[in-house]
């Protein structure tokens, strides 16, 4: 009864462990994916390379919020300093209106990723291209 135990509750530990670490690779992997989607997109936009054409993406005002926040979201993920500047001048106050404007937390929140922010996740998914753009 003993070794059963002991077995059933060394299992339960591994299960613990290793289901909670796969979905955590498993997000860090649709991250990486949606980073370089958003790239992709942005250089159907503005053809160039993936950070410059983050950054005209989210700065043109001629384009929807719908694609100016996905560009400043993979620039979050992305944790580049050059960025900061261009989200300063998105930053405005008030609440979000995604319909017509860009999202006020998402450029909040790319900005504390660009100046210095943790992304662990990154770790996972941010290699080959996406590493050069880093």
């Amino acid at each position: 009864m003993r070794r059963f135990l002991k077995s059933h509750w060394q299992a339960i530990a591994v299960v613990s462990f290793t289901l909670p670490l796969m979905a955590f690779i498993a997000i860090c992997l649709v991250i990486g994916s949606g980073v370089r989607g958003a790239i992709a997109d942005a250089q159907s936009h503005h053809p160039g390379e993936p950070i410059s054409a983050l950054l005209a993406v989210a700065a043109d005002g001629n384009l929807e919020p719908a694609v100016r926040n996905r560009a400043i979201w993979a620039l979050g993920q992305l944790g580049r300093s050059e960025a900061v500047p261009v989200l300063k001048s998105l930053a405005a106050p008030g609440p979000c209106d995604h319909e017509r404007s860009l999202c006020r937390h998402e450029i909040a929140k790319a900005m504390a990723a660009c100046s210095g922010g943790r992304n662990i996740g990154a770790v996972i998914w941010r290699h080959g291209e996406l590493a050069a753009a880093r």
